[in-house]
């Protein structure tokens, strides 16, 4: 719409031909969103995945290096 609105419209015929999005690129985005928006809201697997590695590398950034 923001194109069409403000630069007018379209002036090469291969941009025309130009199909939208087809239904495999639906599913595969349909699919990312619902995953994104699944461990937003239920990010307790994802983070006792890390727990252990997180545990240990703020145990190793905590020892001081300094004199």
């Amino acid at each position: 719409m923001y194109k069409r609105v403000y630069l007018g419209p379209v002036g090469n015929d291969h941009v025309k031909e130009l199909k939208d999005i087809n239904a495999r690129e639906f599913l595969m985005l349909s699919l990312l969103a619902i995953a994104v928006l699944w461990i937003g809201l239920f990010p307790k697997p994802f983070t006792d995945a890390m727990d252990a590695s997180v545990t240990g590398l703020l145990r190793h950034v905590a020892v001081s290096k300094l004199p």
